[in-house]
């Protein structure tokens, strides 16, 4: 192969440079800062919100995982208060 010949492959084969982005991100965790309190008032309000909903469900639906749900719900209710 000749230089000329050389050289002409080389330009054909060139293909565009690939950039490729490179971004590291660390994220840290505060396991140390989590604290549990108790459920607020608002959330007691929307747990009988939803018991009361699922009554109604209740009401209007003959499947038994209407009766379950309605349970759970007023359970959850009760503890809440």
């Amino acid at each position: 192969m000749t230089e000329h010949a050389r050289a002409d492959s080389a330009a054909g084969s060139r293909r565009p440079a690939i950039v490729v982005p490179t971004n590291k991100v660390t994220v840290a965790l505060p396991f140390s800062k989590i604290t549990v309190q108790e459920p607020n008032q608002e959330l007691a309000e929307l747990a009988v919100i939803v018991a009361e909903l699922a009554a109604l469900v209740e009401a209007g639906a003959t499947e038994p995982e209407a009766t379950k749900l309605c349970l759970r719900a007023q359970a959850l209710a009760a503890r809440l208060r």
